[in-house]
């Protein structure tokens, strides 16, 4: 590690440096209070100092009040060092902000155990102040993935109402049209003509069935029964095909010939999961066949959609892009599961998802 020494005294400040680099440490020599200060304001700054008491332009209590009015989670550990011994004097340099203190002359082996304590607490610090970064990042990304599932959950339902008022509202117009021009003829002629009633009725069958269709893909778009009476193996065999069929992407399969036992909530993840990827693919990737694979080998569960289109662009991971592959790591993350997106070396985007069977 960098460890900057701010030392006046040149027998002092060599003592310092030999004795820390034969330790292993890259030093950097200061020979005044102005110097050390400036060197501390860098973004590469040592993060272990050995600052001396007494030094001309700016004496070491002043650099340490000023180092400590830094804004930063990453500040350095600070030992002072000076010939002064008595208990003030530790005191006021304790007060100032010092981590630690060592008095003059000093013992080389009490030196380097001083400074194995410090750099333990800057590993400490760093790690502290990485979970720190890592916790407020996952914040900013939970709120913007809540914005986003809430968008998304506006759009679903604007798509539902714009399905059901132009399919099922301009079908049921039609039925009942039907229906009223049917209740109309039998209140007046008499007696009814029952060959067109049979007409009517013959040609209301084709719509009743177009609802019938629409009604059961609306219902699996929204539960998909198929995942729960069949399994996941079938349920993403059957979004397979859908998906063919609406786009004609090729998917091809690697499942498991038997279902495969998982909790109905982790089972129910994956298929969305399938079902995104799916669609970005479809929509993003620019591609013509996806290969699916799903396999469990010693209580690890590993999915992997891979296609052979453009590939993840490096925007994908920033900003309001990356949100759609944080929904996926959200939903996989709620079973400590993990997933890795990657572009293949081939060419193509890969989606891998690996969670642990209970």
């Amino acid at each position: 590690m960098k460890i900057l020494i701010a030392e006046d005294d040149l027998t002092s400040r060599i003592v310092l440096a030999s004795v820390l680099q034969k330790s292993g440490h890259e030093v950097l020599e200061t020979v005044n209070g102005f110097e050390a200060w400036q060197a501390l304001q860098q973004s590469d700054a040592p993060r272990l100092v050995i600052l001396d008491w007494m030094m001309p332009e700016m004496d070491g209590p002043e650099v340490l009040r000023r180092v400590r009015a830094l804004p930063t989670d990453r500040p350095p550990y600070i030992i002072m060092v000076t010939a002064r011994s008595e208990k003030t004097s530790i005191i006021a340099g304790l007060g100032a902000g010092a981590n630690d203190y060592l008095a003059k002359p000093f013992d080389p082996g009490e030196l380097i155990a001083r400074v194995q304590v410090g750099l333990r607490m800057v590993e400490m610090q760093e790690t502290l102040a990485t979970k720190v970064a890592e916790l407020r990042q996952s914040q900013t990304d939970l709120h913007e993935l809540t914005a986003r599932m809430q968008a998304v959950r506006e759009e679903e339902r604007a798509s539902l109402a714009r399905e059901l008022h132009d399919t099922f509202g301009q079908h049921l117009t039609a039925l009942q049209i039907d229906l009223m021009g049917m209740d109309r003829h039998l209140q007046t002629i008499t007696p009814p003509d029952l060959a067109l009633l049979s007409d009517r009725i013959v040609a209301m069958v084709p719509l009743i069935e177009r609802l019938t269709e629409q009604t059961q893909t609306i219902c699996a778009a929204l539960r998909p029964s198929v995942l729960f009476e069949l399994g996941l193996a079938a349920a993403i065999e059957w979004q397979a095909e859908e998906t063919t069929s609406r786009s004609g992407l090729l998917c091809h399969l690697a499942l498991p010939a038997g279902d495969v036992e998982l909790h109905q909530d982790l089972a129910l993840a994956l298929f969305r999961i399938v079902q995104e990827s799916l669609t970005n693919v479809v929509r993003h990737a620019q591609a013509t066949q996806v290969d699916i694979r799903l396999d469990v080998t010693g209580g690890e569960l590993n999915l992997v959609i891979a296609d052979n289109g453009q590939g993840f662009p490096p925007q994908a991971f920033e900003g309001s892009k990356a949100l759609g592959l944080l929904g996926i790591s959200e939903r996989i993350g709620a079973f400590r599961g993990t997933v890795e997106f990657r572009n293949a070396p081939t060419g193509g985007a890969v989606v891998h998802v690996r969670c642990a069977v209970h």
